[in-house]
C-alpha cells in the first residue's frame, strides 16, 4: 500500500494552492483536515485511505504522533519567514499577541521536525514560485515523475483560502478542537515515556480507593481518551463520593501491577440488596487495561475480582456493556465469564445540559 504524505507549514504559505496541485491522478490532498477531526480515531481512519495526503497549518505541534497515525508518511515542511506570515495575517484582519505567540511556537516545531524526522524535505516558500521547487515537492509526496503540464495549469491559478471563514469555523468549534488537542498532547506524552518491556508477570491485588486514585492517573487519562471523553474529564467525577464509599467498605478495587506499575484496574461498588434481605449485590464500574498489556489480562482481572467478591458473600454481580469505548466487547467477555442477559437499562437525563 502506498504511504500517505503530509505537508506542514505556517498559514499564508501557499498551502491551499499546494493542496490542489498535489491532488493529482488518484491522489487526493486535503487542506487543514485537522480542524475537522473530532477524535484521534478520526485521524487514524482518515490516513487509512489510499492515495491520501494533506497540507496542514496547525499540525506541526503534534508531529510526534505521525508514526502512530500515519506510519511511513512522507513529510514536507514549507518555510516562510515568520514576520512575513504575521504581516499577511494582519492584512487579513487576524493579528494579536496570542496569534503571534502561536505562529512563533509552530515555527519552532517546524525546526524540530526538520531536525528529527528522517527523510523530511524542507522547501522555502519562495521556491514554490518556480517549477523546480514545486517539482521537488510533487515528486517527494507522490513518488512519481513531475508533470510539467500539470504544473503549468496550476501555475496560472491564484488560489487563496478564506482565512476569515476558517477563523470563524475554528471559533465555533473551539471546544471540540481543544479537546482533540488535549488528547493529542496526552498521547504524545504517553508515547514519549520509556518503552515498556513486556512484563513477565502481573499481580492482581485488592487496593484501597485512595491508593488507586493516587496511582491510576496516567491510566485514567488514557481511559478518558479511549471512551471519547476529554482527557481531564476524570476531574469532574464525584471523587468525594468515591472516597466516602471506599471508607465505608462499599468499593472493591482490583489492580493489575508489574514491578509496582499499574497496568489495569477494575472498580466494583457493593451494597445491600433491595431484592433479598441479608444479601449483598455488586456492580462493576470503571474497568480499564493498558494497551501495553498482553491480551487476556482483562479477563484475568475479571476473574480475580469475581473470586474476591465471592469471599465477601456477594449474591449478585451486575455489569454494563456497550456504553462507551470498547463496551460492546465487554458483553462478549461477560458471557464467557458466565454472566446472563438481565433485561435492558434505559436512561432519561433530567438535569439540564
Amino acid at each position: 500500500m502506498v504511504t500517505p504524505f503530509i505537508v506542514l507549514a505556517l498559514p499564508r504559505s501557499r498551502t491551499k494552492w499546494l493542496a490542489g496541485f498535489l491532488s493529482y491522478g488518484d491522489w487526493i490532498c486535503g487542506h487543514d483536515e485537522l480542524l475537522r477531526m473530532a477524535s484521534l480515531e478520526d485521524i487514524a481512519t482518515w490516513f487509512k485511505q489510499p492515495d491520501i495526503g494533506t497540507v496542514e497549518t496547525a499540525a506541526a505541534p503534534f508531529w510526534r504522533l505521525l508514526g502512530r497515525f500515519a506510519p511511513g508518511a512522507r513529510v514536507v515542511t514549507v518555510r516562510r519567514p515568520v514576520e512575513a506570515v504575521l504581516d499577511a495575517l494582519v492584512r487579513q484582519g487576524v493579528g494579536s499577541e496570542t496569534v503571534e505567540a502561536m505562529i512563533r511556537a509552530c515555527d519552532r516545531k517546524l525546526d524540530q521536525i526538520e531536525a528529527r524526522v528522517p527523510g523530511v524535505l524542507s522547501v522555502r516558500y519562495a521556491a514554490l514560485g518556480s517549477e523546480k521547487g514545486c517539482a521537488r515537492v510533487f515528486e517527494h509526496c507522490l513518488q512519481q515523475r513531475h508533470d510539467s503540464m500539470w504544473w503549468s495549469r496550476w501555475d496560472s491559478y491564484r488560489v487563496s483560502g478564506d482565512l476569515r471563514a476558517q477563523v470563524r469555523y475554528a471559533q465555533a468549534y473551539l471546544p471540540r478542537i481543544l479537546k482533540l488537542a488535549r488528547a493529542a498532547r496526552q498521547r504524545t506524552l504517553r508515547d514519549m515515556e520509556r518503552p515498556v518491556v513486556s512484563p513477565e508477570g502481573f499481580t492482581f491485588e485488592e487496593e484501597d480507593i485512595e491508593t488507586w486514585w493516587r496511582d491510576s492517573k496516567p491510566l485514567i487519562r488514557e481511559h478518558m481518551i479511549r471512551t471519547g471523553q476529554d482527557v481531564d474529564d476524570y476531574k469532574m467525577k464525584n471523587e468525594p463520593m468515591w472516597r466516602l464509599l471506599g471508607q465505608m467498605g462499599y468499593t472493591q478495587v482490583i489492580t493489575a501491577r508489574s514491578n509496582g506499575k499499574m497496568f489495569g484496574y477494575l472498580v466494583t461498588v457493593l451494597g445491600p440488596s433491595l431484592d433479598a434481605e441479608g444479601e449483598t449485590e455488586a456492580m462493576h464500574l470503571p474497568f480499564f487495561v493498558s494497551d501495553d498489556c498482553p491480551s487476556g489480562l482483562g479477563m484475568k482481572m475479571q476473574r480475580a475480582a469475581i473470586e474476591r467478591l465471592r469471599t465477601k458473600n456477594v449474591a449478585d454481580l451486575l455489569a454494563r456493556a456497550g456504553v462507551r469505548g470498547s463496551g460492546p466487547k465487554l458483553g462478549v467477555m461477560y458471557k464467557r465469564l458466565g454472566f446472563e442477559d438481565f433485561g435492558t437499562m434505559h436512561r432519561l437525563r433530567l438535569a439540564e445540559v
